[in-house]
């Protein structure tokens, strides 16, 4: 089976070299498709300066970016990861042998930091949790490409998109979180404040899960991150 491994990527020019040098040195049948968003510094520069990696630009936001990578992509396993976000070594294995199994449909990664804190530390052991609102983008989500057309890919939304197509996903087989993990940036945590942006994140996904719209959760986000 072939993975296609969809990268969208938004002004990531500190992150997506060091993400596609590892990428292609995984061992497995994988593609690599980065969908920028209009990057206004070098990423879509250092994406096209990899081989084979297939760059691609789509309208802004990751949704988008997304479904756009999904369109050209050949594997029949989509993995949606971000820029500055690395697998593990044993990713072709875990992955597939997760979907080779009866009524498997996709799944996530746990999560890691590059940064030590006690706080992050909770929040990657709270990763281990298979429910969608511990599960998030970061987390490295895969899919059956069948699966996935079915249900239409991930909706046009500007925040929440990872756990809004979780919810559709999970009602057509099961969705499994896997052992390994994934190793994703702090950045966002260091910028703001680690404890302010973990309660932050709580408290949109509280919202999310009384209905506000994820554009006003967006707009809120966007402030902050």
């Amino acid at each position: 089976m072939k993975i296609s491994i969809i990268i969208p990527a938004l002004n990531e020019e500190g992150y997506l070299e060091k993400t596609l040098s590892h990428t292609l040195k995984l061992k497995g049948n994988f593609e690599i498709i980065v969908v920028d968003g209009g990057s206004t510094d070098h990423t879509q520069a250092i994406a096209e300066g990899f081989n084979p990696v297939q760059t691609l630009v789509a309208g802004k936001g990751r949704a988008n970016q997304m479904n756009h990578g999904a369109l050209h992509a050949k594997g029949e396993i989509f993995l949606f990861l971000h820029a500055d976000t690395v697998l593990p070594q044993n990713v072709y294995q875990e992955i597939t042998g997760q979907l080779r199994k009866p009524g498997h449909i996709g799944g996530s990664f746990r999560l890691r930091f590059d940064k030590y804190h006690p706080f992050l530390n909770l929040y990657s052991w709270c990763s281990r949790f298979n429910l969608e609102y511990f599960t998030y983008g970061d987390h490295a989500i895969f899919v059956k490409k069948e699966i996935y057309n079915l249900i239409g890919g991930f909706k046009s939304i500007p925040f929440m998109e990872d756990i809004e197509i979780q919810k559709r996903l999970r009602k057509k087989g099961k969705f499994k979180k896997l052992k390994s993990y994934v190793l994703t940036s702090g950045r966002r945590f260091e910028k703001n404040g680690i404890k302010y942006q973990l309660l932050l994140d709580v408290f949109l996904i509280f919202l999310y899960n009384f209905r506000v719209a994820p554009r006003t959760l967006k707009r809120f986000y966007k402030d902050h991150a």
